[in-house]
């Protein structure tokens, strides 16, 4: 009992850093076959550049447990995405739009490690939702 209040009184002295100004992004786009294709963009608005990313991808039924009907995890490693640009992921499959899909994002940002999760709803992704986005300027389903 008394180790889980030291532990309770350390975590409010644990300053975590905030994430500002990085966003994941869905964009609607033709592939190179000329088909529609959605793909996951990583967007970096701040003034400096990302370095040393790490993004795990998934997609899950249930919000809680983080189980049911389930995609594979993937991950992706991006040395620097440059201040003011985006990163384009993965394309996104549209019969996985009925789970949360999870971009769990970690990067360096002058020098302290910071992570985030952004979670697309099931059904979020939608092109009648779309909004300009910011740095690409195209129109896409935007987590913030």
């Amino acid at each position: 009992m008394a180790l889980a209040f030291i532990f309770a009184g350390m975590r409010k002295d644990i300053a975590i850093p905030e994430v500002k100004n990085v966003f994941v992004a869905a964009v609607k786009e033709l592939n190179e076959q000329n088909e529609v294709q959605w793909w996951i963009y990583l967007i970096n608005d701040t003034n400096g550049p990302l370095e040393n990313l790490i993004v795990n991808s998934r997609g899950y039924a249930d919000l809680d447990t983080k189980g049911g009907r389930q995609t594979s995890t993937l991950r992706k490693n991006i040395k620097v995405i440059p201040a003011k640009s985006a990163a384009r992921l993965e394309p996104i499959m549209e019969d996985t739009f009925d789970l949360f899909n999870e971009y769990w994002v970690m990067f360096f940002e002058n020098g302290t490690m910071k992570d985030r999760k952004f979670i697309f709803g099931p059904y979020v992704i939608d092109e009648g939702v779309s909004e300009t986005l910011p740095v690409l300027n195209k129109k896409g389903v935007l987590v913030k």
